[in-house]
């Protein structure tokens, strides 16, 4: 029953995502974000978790708050603009105004590795339930979790994995090749065709090992607060 009720809600949030982007705007983004935004004030008020407490405002703290979250809004704002602007040549529109070029984004994945990584981590805690008294339902309950680096390092290596994925995915280096040769534009010292293919493949790989490394190093920075804050509440002595 529990499995036909999630594909059902999958199913209905699939189809809610289609109706937004057809009569709306901001596709399946605008379903994540009520949930985002409600579970800041609950994190303000009652901690992250890990011995944390309750934030206490003051004066000083809403000012410092206010210019951290102006400063990460316009830094995120920014990264997710940056693109890699590549020159078209254009032999059929040789005027003023036929300068072209071809923009790829830094964050050619957006945030579908986000949305799907935690996903994909839990995957193997379903199937080992399957297999309580075998080795591989004990290597995911040692192993495959948030709280030991060889679970942070399989997390790290699956959204990157996913990062490239997603990134050749809506991108399609393949499909922009053939309307490029079709079209007669080509890029300059390129030849148009495999060669063409190539050259996009690889700038693409580049883009998106420059924002993988951005969210290694936002990841590995939130769990090494973490681990601080565990390691201070097991080694603390009362006076």
């Amino acid at each position: 029953m529990a499995f036909f009720v999630l594909v059902a809600g999958a199913m209905i949030v699939a189809w809610m995502s289609d109706m937004i982007t057809k009569y709306g705007i901001g596709g399946s983004g605008v379903l994540i974000l009520p949930g985002m935004i409600d579970s800041i004030p609950r994190v303000l008020l009652y901690g992250q978790g890990l011995g944390s407490g309750a934030v206490f405002f003051t004066p000083k703290l809403w000012l410092v708050l206010v210019i951290s979250v102006a400063v990460v809004v316009i830094f995120t704002i920014f990264i997710n603009k940056a693109e890699l602007r590549i020159p078209l040549q254009r032999p059929f529109g040789q005027n003023d105004f036929s300068e072209s070029y071809l923009p790829i984004r830094v964050l050619a994945a957006g945030s579908m590795p986000f949305m799907f990584t935690t996903t994909v981590f839990m995957i193997p805690s379903y199937i080992g339930s399957f297999v309580p008294e075998g080795e591989f339902n004990r290597f995911v309950q040692n192993y495959v979790a948030f709280d030991n680096p060889v679970g942070i390092l399989i997390y790290c290596s699956i959204i990157v994995f996913l990062g490239y994925v997603f990134s050749f995915m809506n991108f399609q280096t393949e499909r922009l090749t053939k309307n490029l040769k079709k079209s007669g534009d080509y890029i300059f010292n390129v030849v148009p065709g495999t060669a063409t293919r190539h050259y996009l493949n690889q700038r693409l790989f580049h883009l998106s090992t420059v924002a993988n490394i951005l969210i290694l190093i936002t990841i590995i920075d939130t769990t090494m607060d973490q681990f601080k804050t565990m390691y201070l509440r097991m080694h603390y002595d009362l006076l």
